[in-house]
């Protein structure tokens, strides 16, 4: 073929094809539109916990873009094979949230940082400070640390996090308000009262991660020394099952908690039955209508009350 013969067919060929700023054809539309609700799943926060309780906590909160973890008392290459098992990339996800420097929240810390050191180690210096006071943890820890100031919000990628105060027994204690857009999930966990700053952010929560500690009758009655239920039942210790169904009650009416997600069940003084039972017959008993179904649908209004298992993964929720 001809150069002039092939330039005239090429110049015939992009002469058919639409430029940069022509707008399609309104039968095209329909091959470049994006269906809104897959757009929508891909900018909900998920969650999802790695083992709540007595022996280890660690969760995960986050975007597909972008995550955190919530403690970090759950063995690291469990948390590593569940994140892949939930197709979870761990590049995503920036560091942990600490709340307090007990070993069940804190035991596997090192670990994970060790392993992936894009991330951050999000505490209060106190915090920090005493996590390398009580455990035996490789003080290059601090190599990771990102100080947070409690009432002071920061941003994680999309992620707003802001710490507040609970009441416990560690060096310093927090739980954490996670916005992102509209949505709105806060942590509650080892506290023995209901502070007045927790108060205020888990009036705003749509999404609540709570303690159920123990039952107080299991505690009571069970093979503790005086002293140990005395600190479990104290206002620096733990809430049991009524306490927090009570204060459940208190919020629901407010219309704007979707789900309550029961955490840090001990191993000898509670059981999951008796703590999603005494929770939902409380909030029955105050007029909350209770949506008992295993999962909630997306247009569900009641109220969803779950437990978080012990030392197992709970399903990945999408909020």
């Amino acid at each position: 073929m001809s150069r002039r013969r092939q330039k005239l067919r090429q110049q015939a060929y992009w002469s058919e094809q639409p430029g940069l700023f022509d707008l399609p054809a309104e039968d095209e539309n329909a091959i470049l539109e994006v269906p809104a609700e897959a757009i929508a799943d891909e900018e909900r926060l998920r969650f999802f916990s790695f083992g709540s309780g007595s022996s280890g906590n660690c969760a995960y909160i986050g975007t597909p873009s972008c995550g955190l973890l919530i403690d970090a008392g759950v063995d690291n290459n469990y948390v590593t094979e569940q994140l892949a098992a939930n197709s979870i990339d761990r590049s995503t996800i920036q560091g942990i949230l600490l709340t307090h420097d007990h070993s069940d929240h804190v035991r596997f810390a090192y670990a994970l940082l060790r392993h992936n050191r894009h991330m951050r180690l999000f505490a209060t210096p106190k915090t920090l400070n005493g996590l390398l006071r009580r455990h035996s943890i490789s003080r290059r820890i601090s190599d990771y640390h990102q100080p947070i100031y409690k009432e002071f919000p920061f941003n994680v990628g999309p992620l707003t996090v802001t710490a507040f105060e609970t009441s416990h027994d560690g060096s310093d204690n927090s739980g954490f308000a996670i916005d992102f857009g509209d949505t709105h999930f806060v942590v509650t966990t080892d506290t023995g009262t209901i502070t007045a700053r927790s108060d205020h952010y888990m009036r705003m929560a749509q999404y609540l991660m709570i303690e159920s500690d123990y039952d107080a009758t299991m505690l009571r009655t069970g093979p503790y020394h005086a002293h140990l239920k005395a600190r479990i039942a104290g206002t620096s210790g733990h809430l049991d099952n009524a306490d927090t169904g009570r204060y459940l009650a208190s919020l629901a009416p407010a219309g704007l908690l979707r789900r309550v997600f029961l955490c840090h069940l001990s191993d000898t003084n509670n059981t999951p039955h008796l703590a999603l039972s005494t929770v939902q017959d409380i909030l029955t008993e105050a007029g909350i209508a209770i949506c008992r179904d295993r999962q909630p649908g997306p247009n569900e209004t009641r109220l969803h009350v779950s437990v978080l298992p012990r030392s197992e993964v709970s399903p990945l929720v999408v909020l």
